[in-house]
């Protein structure tokens, strides 16, 4: 095969895979009193909370949970619907709740004898957490049962803006850029993007939002699917492979992924 034929053929089969794009299809709204809305679980169930009131919503039931000494609530992380992951960072304290908001456990870092400041803080696998150990600037892998720290990264000299974890891994957000790190403290992962704003995860997918768009990453970052945002504004929302979930002015817009080929 000839060299100028073959880089014909690799640039057509580049621009094809290229042009699948995704689209956003709005396939459901609701009216949602909330202040800030968390997010969906695997078994459909919607979180949210108002005046700083922690709200579960099941079929027609709604369960709650609020502690008013703790301050605002800072994060929630629902990657596993049995131990929900509240943190309280005025409090320095992190709640762990079942599948109907009861407490099973809390841990007030402040007073442990590993003394910490924790700026972030999200669910990892079987009895660890991810934490952002602010007095040394370093991602921990912190047993919560135990209060040891398991594992540790090297120091991170960047500003943190936005952080998200699953049981394996650990993305930061920093001003123009995102690091990935594993259950070893180590950089598994680098991706430069421009004016992002937030950003969610499912699984081995990153979708970051920027000012006009929704960029969603794959495992390997290299592979990026960019689609127009709605015509909404809006600060939070929450990714689940197949729905895109918004909240905007007490609406809670459901939007499926629908590929289209150019």
């Amino acid at each position: 095969m000839k060299l100028p034929y073959l880089f014909f053929l690799l640039t057509i089969i580049t621009t094809s895979l290229s042009a699948q794009v995704q689209n956003l299809k709005l396939i459901d709204s609701l009216t949602l009193q909330a202040d800030r809305f968390w997010g969906v679980d695997v078994y459909d169930r919607f979180y949210f909370s108002e005046r700083n009131v922690f709200y579960k919503t099941e079929n027609k039931q709604k369960f709650q949970f609020q502690d008013l000494q703790l301050g605002d609530l800072e994060s929630v992380d629902l990657l596993n619907p049995l131990k929900i992951l509240l943190f309280y960072k005025e409090a320095n304290t992190i709640v762990i709740l079942d599948n109907r908001l009861n407490e099973i456990s809390r841990i007030n870092f402040g007073v442990i004898s590993d003394f910490k400041t924790v700026d972030f803080v999200g669910v990892s696998k079987d009895n660890l957490l991810w934490i952002f150990n602010a007095d040394i600037q370093q991602l921990e892998l912190f047993d919560y049962q135990n209060e040891l720290t398991k594992n540790t990264s090297l120091p991170i000299n960047q500003e943190i803006l936005h952080f998200k974890s699953n049981y394996n891994f650990c993305w930061l957000q920093h001003s123009n850029s995102f690091t990935k790190y594993n259950i070893t403290g180590s950089v598994v992962d680098r991706f430069s993007l421009e004016g992002a704003i937030s950003f969610a995860t499912f699984k081995s997918q990153v979708m970051v939002q920027t000012q006009s768009s929704l960029e969603l990453f794959e495992k390997d970052s290299r592979q990026k699917t960019s689609f127009k945002k709605p015509k909404i504004t809006f600060n939070q929302f929450y990714f689940n492979a197949q729905n895109l979930y918004i909240c905007s002015d007490k609406v809670l817009y459901t939007y499926r992924l629908t590929a289209v080929n150019n």
